[in-house]
């Protein structure tokens, strides 16, 4: 049978897997001020338009998520997967809204268009909304200058970059979700062996998952090795 190698650089990745997103699985490094913004968000009787700006796996959604598992209040996600196929009206009856990633939805003016006018009407409602990017929000390319005022109106939180040691927890956390312990040997070799982005290191967890189911092997430095390529 013919492997498949992971190449240091390559990175695809997704997270569907993870079923159970909350604030208490959330590693929390040094964002204890965003949880608790996003916790008290949850029971708000005013609107509030929170910016959140983190790197590729910093768990952006995750918080987003974590938001709509822990309120009794209806949330709509927006993101690229559904932009297209978007109800506006119906999308007015929830109590709150989530743009996931707005920096890869404003790819053309009509999608623009939609997200401004759904968060004029959310302000008019005195609804809140939760806003993530992985661009910083000076440097996200937009075309109606209001849409950008409108995203400084409340907070802008960013997201740190975990240190090593939360990344490992990251890591351990990832792998649990999948049916298996990350042994510190494993993990030390990963975290020494390949380069410490976030984004990287939790596609190798799938990976690494992923290639052993499919040739029935067990997860061991040699086998790490073997199938993820290092360069």
């Amino acid at each position: 049978m013919k492997e498949t190698k992971l190449n240091k650089d390559q990175i695809p990745i997704n997270f569907s897997f993870i079923t159970d997103k909350s604030f208490d699985n959330f590693v929390l490094g040094k964002n204890s001020i965003a949880i608790e913004l996003l916790k008290n968000l949850t029971i708000a009787d005013r609107t509030n338009i929170i910016f959140i700006r983190g790197n590729h796996s910093s768990g952006k959604t995750h918080l987003c998520l974590a938001v709509n598992n822990l309120t009794n209040r209806s949330i709509f996600i927006l993101n690229k997967k559904n932009i297209a196929l978007i109800n506006f009206q119906n999308i007015l009856r929830y109590d709150s809204l989530v743009i996931d990633d707005i920096d890869l939805l404003i790819t053309n003016s009509i999608n623009e268009e939609v997200i401004f006018s759904l968060i004029n009407e959310f302000i008019l409602m005195k609804k809140s909304m939760i806003i993530t990017s992985t661009e910083k929000l000076n440097n996200i390319n937009f075309t109606i200058p209001d849409l950008a005022s409108r995203l400084k109106w409340d907070q802008i939180l960013e997201i740190p970059e975990l240190n090593d040691s939360d990344k490992i927890k990251v890591l351990q956390k990832n792998a649990y979700e999948r049916g298996w312990d990350l042994t510190p040997k494993v993990c030390d070799y990963i975290m020494n062996h390949y380069k410490r982005d976030l984004y990287f290191l939790c596609n190798c967890i799938k990976f690494i998952d992923e290639t052993s189911l499919s040739l029935k092997k067990k997860i061991t430095i040699p086998f790490i090795k073997k199938i993820i390529e290092y360069k």
